[in-house]
């Protein structure tokens, strides 16, 4: 159980001028369970994409079972073993479970495919047909299908990027008792990225810890470093925001009556007969398992779509119907799930992003001196703590967490009555998400009325008044806040109300 099954000594990459890793050692041992913690922009995905070939490292040594490895490519490092689990699904939809399962370079399971579908669906409780069509498995039964896809590619080391990011609590549990018994009796190695830092602690046996390119903890036990510690190894200061929920509620201002969609393609119904209504001063929460209507649903609040069955009404002004434009007369900000592409434009600079507000406010921009928008940009830089370097480069060159609090800190100049924030802090590390939920929890107390839809619990838990959770499109429960409890919500996530 001690043997290093792979080692990097001084691994350093560059990319231009930017050193995404610096003289990194890591080191994983035979039948353990590693987490791999960091900011955004630690170096943690360059680290992973070096070890499965994908980046050749600038300098440094690779070792994979005790032999050196002058060039590491995505091929052999399929054939050492290696094998990972990114956060978008690679299966193929139309086929069936045993097919993706089957569609393997190793087959290994071929001869005897019958046998290990059972001892593996066992071991990760997936009680369904191998004949069963991938579209048809919920998103948790998908996930679990990706991680024994390794199983089946015969990998040894098992990489595996937020695989809670889509499980509902009862799901998390089940995928950490797998996991654990895959590196008990398979002696299969494991690395979690995470920046759940209560599920690393209890997924993990050793953790690793990066900032700014550097390894700054290596292989510290799980159990008995606190999650305190674990932040100030990350941040180098334990960041921390507690949420007060003594608010004092005011007028409706956001309220959505009996609204349905249907898709129309297939005439499936997609959202069905949703109703609720915030007030001035609260969070409601909206909780659900990915792909149960939360981008639907949020696409026609927000005005993008605009057909569909029902009423949304802003400040108690009918906006049915209506586009975008309508929504940000009413001081209605979006805080989109897809921050690049919906909430910032790609391709375009950072400072045209931070202003892109005003072009709503008259048909030419050229009201917008140079330096009216400089002001503008440095003053939001300022405020929200960006880090935006070349204020001419594009959008993309920004950290998914300063490219968030851009897009939140434009939102949040207007001033809104009404904010819809839709998987606000996915992927961010933990002091982006705290300065996020600060900002937030700031507008609820100037009496702004939220809807925060995210797949985040504990998110949820920290901020919402009120908690809605949809399945397969319909508002299925509801929890004030002092009725709460993690185990009735995951179930309600999972379609059981009790």
């Amino acid at each position: 159980m001690n043997e290093n099954i792979l080692e990097l000594r001084n691994i350093s990459k560059s990319f231009g001028e930017t050193k995404a890793l610096n003289n990194v050692d890591f080191y994983l041992r035979k039948g353990t369970i590693h987490g791999l913690l960091g900011e955004n922009g630690a170096g943690k995905t360059s680290l992973m994409n070096i070890i499965s070939g994908l980046y050749q490292p600038d300098r440094g040594t690779i070792n994979i079972h005790s032999r050196k490895i002058n060039k590491l490519t995505p091929e052999i490092a399929y054939s050492l073993g290696i094998g990972m689990v990114h956060q978008e699904f690679r299966l193929i939809d139309s086929f069936t479970i045993e097919d993706n399962l089957k569609l393997s370079k190793a087959n290994i399971f071929n001869k005897n495919f019958d046998d290990a579908y059972k001892k593996y669906s066992d071991i990760f409780s997936l009680n369904t047909d191998k004949k069963r069509i991938i579209a048809d498995l919920s998103v948790g039964e998908k996930q679990k299908i990706e991680i024994m896809k390794l199983i089946f590619n015969n990998s040894d080391i098992m990489l595996l990027d937020e695989p809670t990011a889509v499980l509902t609590p009862q799901e998390t549990e089940q995928l950490k008792i797998a996991l654990q018994k895959l590196a008990i009796e398979d002696e299969k190695t494991i690395v979690i990225i995470t920046h759940k830092l209560k599920e690393i602690k209890e997924f993990t046996e050793a953790l690793f810890v990066m900032k700014n390119g550097e390894m700054v903890s290596k292989f510290i036990d799980s159990k008995s470093t606190s999650t305190k510690e674990l932040v100030e190894m990350m941040m180098g200061e334990a960041t921390t925001y507690t949420v007060k929920k003594d608010n004092i509620r005011s007028e409706i201002k956001l309220k959505v009556e009996n609204v349905s969609l249907k898709d129309p393609m297939t005439n499936i119904k997609i959202l069905e007969d949703i109703n609720f209504e915030i007030q001035g001063g609260e969070i409601l929460g909206i909780a659900g398992v990915s792909g149960n209507g939360q981008v639907e649903l949020a696409n026609l609040i927000s005005g993008i779509n605009k057909i569909y069955e029902g009423k949304v009404l802003i400040k108690n002004e009918d906006v049915t119907g209506e586009g975008v434009k309508s929504r940000k007369k009413l001081n209605f900000a979006y805080i989109p799930e897809n921050r690049l592409g919906v909430g910032l434009a790609p391709g375009v600079s950072v400072i045209d992003n931070s202003v892109v507000r005003e072009y709503f406010k008259t048909k030419t921009a050229l009201h917008l001196s140079k330096s009216k928008t400089n002001k503008y940009l440095n003053n939001l830089v300022d405020k929200f703590s960006i880090k935006s370097g070349n204020p001419k480069a594009e959008i993309s060159t920004l950290s998914g967490g300063n490219m968030q609090k851009l897009l939140m800190g434009r939102e949040l100049t207007i001033n809104p009555e009404v904010i819809l924030a839709s998987q606000p802090t996915r992927g961010l590390d933990v002091n982006s998400v705290n300065k996020i939920h600060q900002l937030l929890v700031e507008q609820r107390n100037n009496g702004t009325a939220i809807l925060l839809i995210s797949e985040d619990l504990d998110e949820l838990f920290k901020l919402s008044n009120r908690l809605l959770v949809i399945f397969e499109g319909k508002i299925i429960q509801s929890f004030e806040t002092g009725e709460m409890d993690i185990s009735k919500v995951g179930l309600a996530m999972a379609g059981i109300n009790g």
